[in-house]
């Protein structure tokens, strides 16, 4: 998931330093004021980063598109899935004062509170997320990767080809979740087949997306997680979080049916596709995660579980 680069000019943030370290619970509002207006929002970790808004908050706050790069859109891979609005604010959090770009996107679903914000949208150098007061746990650091445009991810490095780890602290899947490039290379790896139908689970701001199960010959071990099933993207051209790589081939399906086979041929064509792994509350509340901390100045996406 990504938005179009801004330039650094629209980006600078108040002079005074902000704090080097927050630490906010997973489920609680954040207050805070745009243009000095009071606003409640949500922390968003799966999603994109960038503060974004309701339409209704945004008609309360009678904020307008930029007439400078005031349009804005959320891709997957290289498909556009929602097209928006951005202005630049004026936005007090956590007696931090700065500026900061504010989205609004047509056709998303309800985003918890008036709106959110994820970690690097946040000015403090370190931001931990609570998931159990009570604590505890051993760190699995992994190099931060991502942005202010995307999100924050972990760079899993390990065995194979490399992928970013996606924590989403308020999303409560049943199954851990796998862009269908990385799914086929997990498959490749550990062996297992896609079982039963396909049903829909939420991509972010309520994008839908057909997922299939893939049953695992051998367990996925992940730092702290061990995984039998996975869910994984149902390969199509609709964006790069549901397509094969060039010579990829799609894990077996135990519901084959020979007469829907389709024969495809690798073009040669280089095409960008997605390699994404998606952990929700429910798999780190399993693993008795107690926070997820996104530090900025070290590099480090570190899940304490």
């Amino acid at each position: 998931m990504r938005l179009p680069l801004l330039p650094a000019a629209l980006l600078l943030i108040a002079a005074a330093p902000p704090p080097m370290a927050i630490t906010l619970p997973a489920d609680a509002p954040i207050a805070a004021s745009i243009n000095g207006q009071p606003v409640s929002l949500s922390l968003a970790t799966g999603a994109v980063d960038r503060i974004t808004l309701n339409l209704d908050t945004v008609a309360r706050l009678g904020l307008k598109p930029a007439s400078f790069k005031g349009k804005a859109n959320v891709r997957v891979g290289r498909t556009r899935v929602l097209p928006g609005r951005t202005t630049p604010g004026k936005v007090a959090l956590a007696g931090q004062a700065f500026n900061q770009r504010i989205f609004w996107f047509e056709g998303a679903g309800p985003i918890p509170e008036q709106g959110s914000i994820g970690p690097m949208a946040l000015p403090q150098a370190q931001v931990t997320v609570v998931l159990n007061p009570a604590g505890g746990g051993t760190d699995w650091a992994l190099p931060l990767v991502g942005g202010i445009n995307s999100g924050s991810y972990g760079g899993v490095k390990g065995g194979g080809v490399p992928f970013a780890l996606s924590a989403d602290v308020r999303g409560r899947q049943r199954l851990p979740l796998a862009t269908a490039a990385l799914g086929a290379d997990i498959a490749a790896g550990l062996g297992g087949r896609l079982v039963g139908e396909a049903w829909e689970e939420e991509i972010f701001l309520g994008v839908r997306r057909p997922v299939r199960r893939l049953v695992l010959d051998k367990p996925l071990e992940l730092g702290p997680f061990r995984f039998s099933e996975i869910a994984v993207r149902v390969n199509d051209r609709r964006d790069g979080m549901a397509q094969l790589a060039p010579g990829q081939t799609a894990p077996p399906d135990a519901e084959d049916d020979p007469a829907e086979l389709l024969v495809s041929a690798d073009t040669g064509k280089k095409r960008r596709v997605v390699r994404v792994f998606t952990l929700s509350r429910t798999q780190l509340e399993a693993a008795r995660c107690s926070a997820l901390v996104v530090d900025k100045a070290a590099r480090r996406f570190v899940l304490r579980c």
